[in-house]
């Protein structure tokens, strides 16, 4: 039985050429050693368990989940879907061998599966069905979808006859897409970033000349951000209703000095309005308030869990999620995330104009703009994690 899988690059900027170059796919983990001999859930377990000592159980039981799915699950004829880090595209491929484990490769990924990629230039939005599917901090996902085997076939150039998945195998922490209105729109909004980069690249490669080509993809950056402003505003606002709707619930401090208007107050107390109704309303008249900063990320958070060392845990998260090696600190996270809003406020206000030749714009391209929003959606998925075991914790 024919089986479709997303495999997501690592966060070496060479990972991309590596793995269509060689025609493979590879994963990380790779303290876990060869798998050749370790066939089932219980033996690579213990061999993530003595690798990574320091990371939590659940993201213990994370890497054993996929190193399995890739090491036993997935199977010889497989679709693979890649999603590139130096590209907005998608590549696509088959499996054609069997789990081996590459010494001779760079440290961050060592477990490998040979591929025969047929296209590499596939847009998101083609298979964007598929990729919202995958949990935005895992690495390694079977795709579940009945239809969706049958529509990869076809992008293939071959239709096979192809029958239901018999298991789900899914990984990440709890706190990942769980089906939150919030995280998936930003998910969502973040595809149509990609999709202005994928017609950016393609633009690019046409040589179009009746104008700046870049300016797509400076268009994409700043739909990303404001993609990340618009989630974290709906997510401190579903979570704030979530907290008035359950008088019993532990108030974090932020969520008790949250001022409402007296008008407000005084709808409430003649009827004509319900507390609920009336936090909804002040949330909308604060539309004006924009969540980029990091600092402000923290603040606006603060008003739904009492959540100490916030972008600490964040990065946390991510590291421990990565599977590659790379560790990130909370001081990173803010710094970059800084980085990614002062290029979009260049892009907005300033015409991105390059300080060293002001008659000219500040360079942009494909790669650089999908790492971007890759980004944005990863450090998004690790604060809703931490939000989510915050709220566990108080439950």
């Amino acid at each position: 039985m024919t089986k479709a899988w997303i495999v997501r690059a690592g966060r070496d900027d060479s990972y991309d050429a590596l793995a269509l170059d060689k025609n493979l796919i590879a994963v990380g983990w790779s303290g876990a050693g060869d798998l050749t001999e370790a066939t089932t859930h219980s033996e690579i377990y213990k061999r993530v368990q003595a690798a990574y000592p320091e990371v939590e159980r659940r993201s213990v039981e994370n890497y054993a989940i996929q190193l399995l799915a890739f090491r036993s699950r997935m199977s010889e004829g497989d679709i693979v879907l890649f999603l590139q880090r130096t590209s907005p595209d998608v590549a696509v491929g088959r499996v054609v061998g069997p789990y081996d484990y590459r010494s001779d490769l760079p440290s961050g990924i060592r477990h490998v599966r040979p591929v025969h990629w047929s296209r590499t230039d596939i847009p998101r939005a083609l298979v964007e069905q598929e990729v919202l599917t995958l949990p935005s901090l895992t690495t390694v996902y079977r795709i579940n979808q009945a239809d969706s085997v049958d529509r990869l076939e076809r992008l293939l150039g071959h239709h096979m006859p192809t029958t239901t998945p018999e298991e789900t195998v899914t990984s990440g922490p709890t706190g990942q897409d769980d089906g939150s209105s919030p995280f998936t729109n930003l998910r969502r909004n973040l595809n149509y970033a990609r999709s202005l980069a994928t017609a950016g690249q393609h633009l690019d490669q046409l040589k179009v000349g009746s104008f700046e080509v870049s300016d797509v993809f400076r268009a994409a950056w700043v739909q990303s951000v404001a993609a990340l402003d618009h989630w974290v505003r709906q997510e401190i606002r579903s979570r704030m209703l979530k907290l008035v709707a359950q008088p019993t619930a532990q108030r974090p401090r932020g969520f008790t000095t949250f001022q409402i208007s007296l008008g407000l107050v005084e709808e409430v107390q003649l009827g004509t309005k319900t507390l609920i109704e009336a936090l909804d309303q002040q949330l909308r008249d604060q539309g004006h308030l924009t969540y980029q900063n990091p600092d402000k990320i923290r603040e606006g958070f603060g008003l739904v869990h009492d959540v100490k060392g916030f972008w600490d845990r964040v990065a946390r998260v991510l590291t421990e999620q990565s599977g590659d090696g790379v560790v990130f600190t909370g001081k990173d996270i803010q710094e970059q995330l800084r980085q990614v809003v002062q290029r979009r406020h260049k892009i907005a206000h300033e015409y991105d104009e390059d300080p060293d030749d002001t008659s000219r714009k500040r360079p942009i391209d494909g790669p650089s703009t999908t790492r971007t929003i890759d980004y944005i959606e990863q450090v998004a998925a690790a604060m809703l994690d931490v939000l989510n075991a915050a709220e566990s914790t108080v439950q």
